[in-house]
């Protein structure tokens, strides 16, 4: 009879005395491949969001105020920009200085910018779904700035200051409204600290009356303070940002993104490996103490078979060979439960907002490769821990492996 053979044979026979052992390998393995496949399929995520995002294909040109020889950030600029090979669109930042005043008294200083599209801040409240863009007149600041909670007004108005010039080092106030739809998160700073987003012609209206010039005038004579200027991919990144870089601008590649996994999904992910090592402890003891166990009750069974011509060869390879067959049936199952349990985190991630966005898959396992591995590595485990109990089991006479062992 083959070896082979008689092995599942007594797996099928001794299933009894194994399921403690396979239930073990098969939870490990789902805890280890559950774990890892929602930080590996979340990894995934933030890859792929982060090498094609918006701001990570941006290229941030600033005013060139050094370089008398190079055109302003104007519309006629932006346009030349546009046109550069990978270019999908320019999109221009004014930026110019107010305070906001609350009834209480509390003042902030602010920074009016207008609002680019490939660096939408992350709202955290706001009067209604999509603020953006911006009706006139409408302001998004940050919750909190210079210490005044600025959240607890979003959906009212509020008190504005703006300079209007009046001679070289000196301006008087103007005093406004507007209403704050809307706060981000202050942490947020790719447009500078205290950035509050308003439409495009309030910012060029308060710029150009801070700088003492008609507003029709403003953008032809001062232009922008930053072109942003987003490529087709981010492999175009490189060769449009030496092209706006030879036109004389100066320009940098933006990306200041989320590059890692938020702090939960980092700790399961540590959790799936340090299970993945005790999975190996587990695995390696069960097999050892079942293979040994096993090994003393059947003495008898191993006596007659090497009483009847069977080499010490041959009853290593059918103890070890149970032991492997009885560990992949439990990877098996594991990768089943696995499957499930990964299933059920990813629900859970997706009733929440901050993690939403990582749970890609509804069944989130790792790649085939790392599955594969696992269940490799599983069975190979489970088989060395059997090697040695079975040895001494095989080597023994049948004489000796007749009596009580």
């Amino acid at each position: 009879m083959n070896v082979l053979v008689l092995a599942l044979a007594n797996v099928r026979a001794l299933r009894r005395r194994l399921y403690g052992l396979m239930a073990l390998v098969a939870v490990a393995v789902a805890l280890c491949l559950g774990a890892l496949g929602v930080a590996d399929r979340a990894q995934g995520a933030t890859d792929s969001k982060v090498t094609e995002s918006a701001a990570n294909r941006s290229i941030t040109v600033d005013r060139p105020d050094d370089r008398p020889g190079t055109a302003p950030l104007t519309d006629h600029t932006a346009g030349r920009l546009a046109r550069l090979p990978g270019v999908v669109s320019v999109q221009h930042r004014a930026q110019v200085s107010f305070s906001v005043s609350t009834e209480e008294g509390d003042t902030a200083l602010l920074y009016a910018t207008t609002h680019r599209a490939a660096l939408t801040p992350p709202v955290t409240r706001s009067v209604r779904k999509r603020v953006f863009p911006l009706r006139p007149g409408e302001i998004v600041a940050p919750a909190t700035a210079q210490g005044v909670d600025l959240s607890r007004l979003v959906g009212r108005e509020v008190e504005v200051e703006t300079i209007r010039f009046v001679r070289p080092g000196e301006g008087t106030g103007v005093t406004g409204r507007a209403r704050l739809v809307g706060v981000y998160d202050p942490s947020w700073q790719l447009d500078g600290p205290d950035a509050t987003y308003a439409d495009d012609a309030t910012v060029i209206q308060w710029a150009a009356q801070r700088a003492g010039r008609p507003t029709d005038d403003y953008l032809g004579a001062v232009g922008y303070d930053q072109l942003t200027v987003v490529a087709r991919t981010a492999d175009d990144v490189p060769g449009v940002l030496r092209a706006v870089q030879d036109r004389g601008y100066p320009a940098v590649t933006l990306r200041q993104q989320l590059a890692a996994l938020p702090a939960v999904l980092e700790l399961v992910r540590v959790v799936g490996l340090v299970l993945l090592a005790v999975l190996g402890v587990l695995a390696f003891a069960g097999a050892v103490t079942v293979t040994g166990a096993l090994s003393r009750r059947r003495a008898q069974e191993i006596g007659v078979l090497k009483a009847v011509g069977f080499r010490t060869r041959a009853v290593l390879t059918m103890l070890v060979a149970e032991m492997a067959l009885a560990g992949a049936a439990a990877a098996l199952v594991g990768t089943a439960l696995g499957a499930l349990l990964g299933g059920a985190g990813a629900a859970l991630m997706r009733g929440s907002a901050d993690l939403a966005p990582y749970a890609v898959d509804r069944v989130p396992l790792p790649t085939l490769g790392a599955v594969v591995a696992v269940l490799g590595l599983t069975v190979l485990v489970v088989t060395a821990g059997a090697l040695g109990p079975a040895r001494r089991a095989a080597a023994m006479s049948p004489v000796d492996a007749m009596r009580e062992w």
